[in-house]
């Protein structure tokens, strides 16, 4: 696939990718270290990011002991004392490909989000790859609802409408929390799931990794070693944690009804054919599914969403979204 030329890009992004593309078009994969790769998007993240809300509570919670602790952040927008009845949690998995990203890259996105709902956000700082192979993120994933059960009553939250959500690779490991079986937690129900432009296939490459191999932050390459690097083996990648369309488009008990989904797919991403799909099998297999797709957007708009209009945009239809679904429960 040729270089989409620039004009090709929503007006609100433009600015963005020609800066990247006049300093190299160099992505992820290219930073020369791993460590330099985190260093990079934790900075972008920073400088084209949401302002961060003010928020009344924000806590740092570690879980686990040793070579298996994590972390979660809880953002609570509710007065001190003023929660009378539970409320639902929003349980949000950070994107990076399972290898980079962090608590603070999406500060700003779990800010809003709790903002604008009104309701807690418990962010997950999972163990990253290739430290921490897979399943490690997705089995803290499961063990964060594990925690936010065990804590429900004492901090005024409804364990039986969490609302999974996430962007990227986090999307991803959202889905498979609200479905999935081996991540589903014994007294807890999942309300709703929010993807933003998720990763739903490593098994193989949809026509997106053709159309995309240039240009963008992320292309066919940078999937390409994102997998490489988080998976253990290449039989993970069919995995229905790491590629939850495998289980919905095998009609293997696990493609019944999903609870309702609210997915956002881009146009200029190599993620936007796996992500269409996944919305429309959903659908057909009896999910409330609302699905925006935005033709002239690539791939990141919520860790810029500061200097990406779209993204303070989405980011707002989400919540409104949450909200509705939470209410009508």
């Amino acid at each position: 696939m040729s270089l989409f030329p620039i004009e090709a890009v929503a007006a609100d992004q433009r600015e963005l990718i020609a800066a990247f593309r006049a300093a190299g078009s160099r992505s992820f994969q290219d930073a020369g270290s791993m460590a330099a790769s985190r260093e990079g998007y934790e900075r972008s993240s920073a400088a084209n990011g949401l302002p961060r809300d003010p928020i009344a509570s924000v806590e740092d919670v570690s879980i686990g002991q040793g070579d298996d602790q994590f972390g979660v952040r809880v953002y609570d927008p509710r007065p001190a004392g003023g929660a009378a009845d539970t409320d639902a949690v929003i349980l949000f998995a950070h994107g990076g490909g399972w290898i980079i990203g962090s608590l603070d890259t999406h500060d700003a996105v779990c800010r809003r989000l709790a903002s604008l709902t009104g309701l807690p956000v418990v962010a997950i700082d999972y163990r990253l790859g290739p430290e921490h192979h897979f399943p490690a993120a997705h089995l803290d994933a499961r063990r964060a609802v594990e925690w936010l059960r065990d804590h429900a009553g004492e901090r005024a939250w409804n364990p039986h409408q969490i609302v999974t959500a996430g962007d990227s690779a986090g999307g991803g490991i959202a889905t498979a929390l609200a479905f999935e079986p081996s991540l589903l937690v014994t007294g807890t129900s999942i309300a709703a799931q929010v993807l933003l432009y998720p990763v739903v296939d490593v098994s193989a490459e949809s026509a997106g990794y053709a159309r995309v191999e240039e240009g963008f932050p992320l292309t066919a390459d940078t999937m390409r070693w994102f997998a490489a690097e988080f998976l253990a083996s290449p039989a993970d990648a069919s995995d229905p944690r790491v590629s939850p369309l495998l289980a919905v488009r095998a009609g293997n008990g696990t493609n019944a009804a999903q609870p309702p989904a609210w997915i956002l797919t881009l146009g200029l991403d190599p993620l936007a054919e796996e992500g269409l799909e996944y919305a429309q099998l959903l659908a057909m297999n009896g999910t409330h599914v609302e699905l925006t797709h935005l033709p002239a957007h690539a791939h990141g708009i919520f860790t810029s969403a500061g200097k990406i209009r779209a993204g303070e945009v989405q980011l707002a239809r989400a919540a409104e979204f949450i909200t509705r679904i939470c209410a009508e429960a």
